[in-house]
């Protein structure tokens, strides 16, 4: 299931992603725990993208309650805490699937 279309980066590295908020602690938790596996993390600011119209109200009031969410190549891994173990083990599945034909 697709939500944005954004896709992997490049090459065969998974796309990383934070559903976050301003001022939310367990988001900024999560994103230090992805940045000490993870080098290139995308943070994204549901209200942000709410306000200038990049996401609509429904995805919104989806994921309010639910943030932080971390995505890897845009399948929920995790929503308020991940471990790096379990952070790791998403990478390798992500890794695996982006091999396939």
């Amino acid at each position: 299931m697709r939500w944005w279309g954004r896709g992997r980066s490049s090459g065969t590295q998974p796309r990383v992603e934070v559903l976050s908020r301003p001022g939310c602690h367990l988001c900024e938790e999560m994103v230090g725990v992805v940045r000490t596996q993870v080098e290139d993390v995308v943070v994204r600011d549901i209200d942000a993208e709410r306000a200038g119209g990049e996401m609509g109200q429904a995805e919104h009031d989806r994921w309010t309650t639910e943030v932080p969410v971390l995505l890897v190549d845009e399948k929920v891994v995790a929503r308020w805490r991940v471990e790096p173990a379990e952070l790791r083990s998403a990478l390798s599945r992500a890794r695996r699937a982006g091999r396939r034909p």
